[in-house]
């Protein structure tokens, strides 16, 4: 009797603790009542939904898109510090908040990421954490071998993650548009050192502050150009004008028999002029 007494004792304390196993509903789940839902590890009883009905509140959250439909594509290359990962995405996508747990940025970031982990292999630069203890202790990792995990000398493995969208959070950050773009404080990228973009079907400058697209800047030499070409040619009608009245008065009759050679010279003053006036150069 006693047993039975312990054993119903011990079933119905069981059913009184949390259950941490996993929940699968084959139908649909439906929240009705004004009520919201809430996941994550800050999650309190009580939880505020006026501003929105679902919340991810923890830090460094994560939301995952798989397709399980898509075909991986070719192998890519993430380029780490002193490292990089090869491997295949395609299949996955993910919004992170913040990525400040695995030592990235307060920022929003929309990414690819690998279904599986690959190894990290050394770029030839990467410190040998476990080297032989009569080899120099500076030592570094060969590229293509696997890099070694500080504190216990085993190999690393992660995920490999193309940012797509990354965002800062504050005034000062920047934004990073485009896969493998480089995020930096203050700056609009669409690529890298090596990867370069052009910005295409942008709209005409207005303010002093917007960016001029070329063909605006093509039409600022082009006015530039043309301004100069409409100056030479005052210049030549002048020229021709002051000639030809030059020409009059050289041909006209005189009493005096040297004014014809003081005549030219002062015919050619005009034309002097046009090679010894100071030109604006065109920048």
């Amino acid at each position: 009797m006693k047993i039975l007494q312990c054993g119903l004792f011990l079933l119905c304390a069981s059913m009184t603790l949390p259950s941490l196993a996993d929940a699968v509903k084959s139908d649909d789940v439906i929240v009705t009542g004004g009520s919201g839902v809430c996941v994550g590890l800050d999650c309190g009883n009580g939880e505020d939904f006026a501003l929105g009905t679902f919340k991810l509140k923890e830090n460094n959250t994560r939301i995952r898109l798989y397709d399980s439909t898509a075909t991986p594509g070719e192998t890519v290359r993430q380029v780490l510090p002193n490292a990089y990962v090869e491997g295949v995405v395609g299949e996955s996508w993910r919004m992170d908040a913040n990525q400040t747990a695995s030592g990235g940025s307060d920022a929003f970031y929309i990414n690819q990421q690998s279904l599986d982990t690959y190894v990290v292999l050394s770029d030839g630069t990467a410190p040998d954490y476990c080297p032989d203890p009569l080899a120099d202790p500076e030592a570094v990792i060969p590229e293509g071998e696997p890099v070694e995990n500080e504190f216990n000398c085993a190999q690393v493995e992660q995920f490999l993650q193309r940012d797509g969208l990354v965002l800062g959070n504050s005034a000062s950050s920047g934004a990073a548009v485009g896969l493998d773009a480089e995020l930096a404080d203050g700056e609009v990228s669409l690529g890298n050192t090596s990867l370069k973009r052009r910005l295409v079907h942008v709209a005409e400058a207005l303010a002093e502050s917007d960016v001029l697209i070329k063909s605006q800047l093509d039409a600022g030499v082009f006015m530039d150009e043309q301004a100069r070409l409409d100056e030479v040619e005052a210049l030549i009608n002048t020229a021709e004008q002051e000639i030809a009245a030059l020409e009059a008065a050289v041909n006209k009759p005189s009493g005096g028999g040297g004014s014809g050679a003081m005549g030219w010279l002062i015919l050619l003053l005009p034309a002097l002029g046009l090679f010894v006036r100071p030109r604006r150069r065109i920048v």
